[in-house]
C-alpha cells in the first residue's frame, strides 16, 4: 500500500492531514490546538471544512453527552474507538453534513484526525492527539475508527491474537526521510503507549503537561539486525539510564521476564548502588496490559543469545 494520505487529492486537505499526523502522540492544550488546527477554535464533535466531502477530524470532549469509547493499542499501534455520531435535538441524524462526511471518509478510506480531551490536574483543557483513523464501520450507534497502524502503509491489524510476530524487517521499502521518521515516531509513540510512559525495570516516568519524558523506547532485536520496528512487541520502553545499559547488552530478561545482569565484575563493582543490581532476578515491574503486546518470544530469545555471546 501507498501512503493513504497521498490519495487525498485536494492539497489543502491532504497538508492539515499531515500537520495532524505530525503531532501525533502529543498532548496539546486547547488554545494551542486552536491556532495549529484548522476548525478547532468554532467546531466540536466532527468538523467538516466548508466545501469537502470528507471530515477532517473528530474530538472527545470529557464534559461531551456521547458515549464514546477508546480500546488499548494493538501490537502494531493501531487502536479502536467507538465515536458517536452527531445529532439533532437529541436524536442521531446521519443526514447531517458531519455525519455525511464520516461515512463519505469511511466509503473513499480517506483518514480522519481524531483528539481525546484528558483529564489533567492544574491544567487547562488538553487533548491527547491519537493520530489518524480510518472510519472503519457504522455499527448502528457508533463509527468504528480505527488508528493507522506505526507503518501507516499497512493495513491496520484485524486479531491481534491471531497475529503472527513478524521479529524482522523485510527488505526495506522505499520510503522518504519524512516518512521513516514518522515511521519511527509512531514507534515510540506505540511502545509508549503500551507501556504506561514508565521504564519497565525500574518504573521511573515523568509526566511534563500531559507527556512521558525520561523514558525511551528501545528495540529488542537491534535496528542494525533487521529488528521490526513496526510492532511493539520488539519494544519495551526504558528510562534513559537503563536504555543505555540494555543496549550495551549488560542486562536482558528471559521469556519469564526476569533480570539478567551481567557477570563483569567492574561493572557489577560500578553499579553497587544502582536499581539493576537490586532488580536482579525480579520479573520487570511494569509490563504492558494486555498480553498480545508484550515482548515477543523470538524477540527474547534473539536478544538473550545477543547478551551471553557479547560475553555476558
Amino acid at each position: 500500500m501507498s501512503d493513504p494520505v497521498s490519495r487525498v487529492q485536494d492539497p489543502a486537505f491532504r497538508k492539515k492531514l499531515e500537520e495532524i499526523r505530525e503531532m501525533m502522540g502529543s498532548w496539546l492544550p486547547s488554545e494551542e490546538l486552536k491556532e495549529k488546527v484548522q476548525g478547532f477554535r468554532t467546531q466540536k464533535g466532527i468538523y467538516k471544512p466548508e466545501g469537502s466531502e470528507y471530515a477532517l477530524w473528530i474530538r472527545h470532549t470529557l464534559k461531551g453527552i456521547y458515549q464514546d469509547q477508546a480500546n488499548p493499542p494493538l501490537p502494531d499501534g493501531s487502536w479502536t474507538y467507538r465515536y458517536s455520531p452527531e445529532s439533532k435535538e437529541g436524536t442521531m441524524d446521519l443526514s447531517l453534513s458531519t455525519n455525511r462526511a464520516l461515512f463519505r471518509s469511511k466509503e473513499e478510506r480517506i483518514p480522519v484526525g481524531v483528539f481525546i480531551e484528558r483529564a489533567l490536574p492544574g491544567r487547562k483543557t488538553t487533548y491527547e492527539v491519537m493520530g489518524l483513523a480510518y472510519v472503519e464501520d457504522f455499527d448502528g450507534t457508533h463509527f468504528i475508527l480505527r488508528g493507522l497502524p506505526i507503518d501507516f502503509q499497512d493495513d491496520p491489524m484485524k486479531d491481534p491474537v491471531k497475529a503472527a510476530f513478524q521479529p524482522f524487517e523485510k527488505e526495506p521499502l522505499p520510503m522518504s526521510l519524512t516518512l521513516r521518521d514518522l515511521r519511527d515516531k509512531g514507534f515510540r509513540t506505540a511502545v509508549s503507549r503500551a507501556y504506561g510512559g514508565k521504564c519497565s525495570l525500574c518504573e521511573l516516568g515523568y509526566t511534563f503537561r500531559g507527556q512521558p519524558i525520561g523514558v525511551e523506547a528501545a528495540h529488542i532485536i537491534p535496528v542494525s539486525d533487521r529488528g521490526t520496528s513496526k510492532d511493539v512487541r520488539n519494544g519495551i520502553l526504558l528510562c534513559k539510564n537503563h536504555h543505555d545499559l540494555f543496549d550495551r547488552f549488560l542486562w536482558a530478561f528471559d521469556e519469564d521476564y526476569r533480570v539478567i545482569v551481567s557477570e563483569d565484575r567492574v561493572f557489577r563493582k560500578s553499579a553497587e548502588n544502582n536499581h539493576i543490581l537490586k532488580a536482579e532476578g525480579s520479573k520487570l515491574s511494569n509490563l504492558p496490559s494486555v498480553d498480545y503486546d508484550l515482548p515477543g518470544s523470538a524477540a527474547v530469545k534473539y536478544r538473550l543469545d545477543k547478551f551471553y555471546s557479547s560475553g555476558n
